[in-house]
């Protein structure tokens, strides 16, 4: 039981920080305490799901997020996560770890190249948005994260917006494909309750601690930490594909 609710306040305390679900904290983990890969999605996707409301609230009361202007995400979001957590029922585990490596690579070298504080660009149509949202959702949905580790960096790397606020959006984005996840795996069976409620409860705690350090952190800063957690879950999860045990 400490395990798992120590596992859930570090997945909160990374969605508050770096604006992600927490999937890319907590499916690795759950790989090491033996959960096989497909419930360990399940697992994520509640927990990410209860920290990303909390999180969105939280954002939003500091004026970091408008829930309405980004509406065209969740929905794209929500459509993808639902077509991606179908795919899982069919698609072998070896090769979801692999999606998984690729998708953190991607977002591993899109944050390395943004600029932190980036020059205001125009804002995109909603199409552009709901497209992005969509594509995302797919991938998350498949691998079990909410998708803010990748979104993050296409809106400051590509859109311009900067990092504190994309980092709040990407946590809104996560509320939507996180809820659609949990639900679509929940009726495909991949969820145990009992241990998505120790790591959601765990998630509350740090999801809160998470954003107050956000807000005491550079922008400069905050780069440098979300490319060095990018590397340290790559590597974890290649390691456990090279040795065949995901």
């Amino acid at each position: 039981m400490v395990e798992y609710i120590a596992v859930g306040v570090i997945a909160g305390v990374a969605s508050g920080f770096f604006g992600i679900g927490g999937g890319t904290i907590v499916v690795p983990l759950l790989l090491l305490l033996g959960e096989p890969i497909k419930f360990a999605i399940g697992l994520s996707a509640m927990q990410m799901t209860f920290s990303s409301f909390y999180g969105t609230w939280l954002n939003s009361r500091r004026g970091l997020v408008s829930p309405r202007a980004f509406w065209q995400l969740g929905v794209g979001g929500v459509l993808g996560a639902i077509i991606g957590a179908w795919l899982l029922d069919i698609v072998n585990p070896v090769t979801v770890g692999w999606i998984f490596s690729a998708m953190m690579a991607f977002a591993l070298v899109k944050t390395v190249l943004a600029h932190p504080e980036p020059a205001a660009k125009a804002r995109p149509s909603g199409w552009i948005f709901l497209t992005i949202g969509l594509m995302i959702g797919v991938l998350s949905g498949l691998v079990g994260v909410g998708g803010g580790f990748l979104l993050v960096p296409i809106l400051v790397g590509l859109l311009g917006l900067p990092l504190k606020n994309a980092v709040a959006i990407g946590l809104y984005f996560v509320m939507f494909v996180g809820s659609a996840a949990f639900v679509t795996l929940a009726v495909l069976g991949y969820v145990d309750f009992i241990k998505g409620l120790l790591l959601a409860g765990g998630s509350l705690l740090g999801v809160r601690l998470g954003i107050w350090i956000a807000a005491r952190t550079t922008a400069a800063r905050h780069k440098k930490l979300v490319v060095v957690l990018y590397v340290i879950l790559l590597a974890v999860m290649l390691e456990k594909l090279i040795r065949g045990e995901v």
